[in-house]
């Protein structure tokens, strides 16, 4: 029987590294938080981001296992 991914190890699995600087995104949280701006940096291997928020939100840093899926837009 297959067992379903936890939204950590798919958060985990799913790759960063395809994201570009200045590009607008969204992070979305498996509990439904929305982080959305512009990817300000990102690290060699793509497991963290810098996001500078939206509406003077600040810049956030956010991991690949912190439950969050980046999608663009």
């Amino acid at each position: 029987m297959d067992t379903p991914l936890t939204p950590t190890t798919d958060s985990q699995t799913q790759d960063w590294s395809g994201f570009k600087r200045g590009e607008h995104v969204t992070l979305q949280h498996v509990a439904g938080a929305q982080l959305r701006g512009v990817l300000d940096m990102r690290t060699d291997d793509s497991s963290v981001v810098w996001i500078q928020l939206h509406d003077g939100g600040g810049r956030r840093l956010v991991h690949r296992g912190d439950g969050y899926r980046l999608r663009r837009g």
